[in-house]
């Protein structure tokens, strides 16, 4: 299985079937509960419940790779998630990238930045063109 096979391996099987037993098998034995992975102390705890809290909030979702780039034991994966909603009436489109460092086919590093801004915005979190009114000076209130 190539290093392409095994990203698309985790956002599939982890983040569109929410299918946590691939977990063991995707991590390196070497991550252990006290070592972090994409900012997460508990890698094999807090992915479970990540990944519940996104479909909640987006309901069946659909990853789709935009750009791919390999350098020996690293991956760079820009993505975009597109999704309808919980409600299944609230169209959600979303990118992010992902770095993975893989060690004979296991993830010993990981780390990703998703637009959770605009995702809380299209779920109407954040009022629309929230990060521009942050950028300008104003607060968000909450009535």
């Amino acid at each position: 299985m190539s290093n392409r096979d095994l990203v698309e391996r985790w956002f599939v099987e982890i983040w569109e079937n929410g299918n946590m037993s691939v977990l063991d098998d995707m991590l390196d034995p070497s991550l252990d509960e006290n070592d972090l992975l994409d900012g997460l102390p508990a890698p094999r705890k807090d992915f479970p419940i990540l990944v519940e809290t996104v479909h909640m909030l987006t309901g069946p979702l659909k990853v789709e790779f935009l750009l791919f780039f390999e350098s020996n034991d690293w991956t760079s994966t820009r993505y975009v998630m597109t999704a309808q909603g919980a409600d299944g009436a609230t169209p959600l489109k979303v990118e992010g990238i992902a770095l993975i460092r893989f060690r004979e086919k296991k993830i010993v590093e990981l780390t990703s930045k998703f637009d959770s801004f605009t995702l809380f915005e299209q779920l109407g979190q954040l009022p629309p063109e929230a990060l521009t009114a942050c950028l300008s000076g104003q607060k968000l209130t909450w009535i």
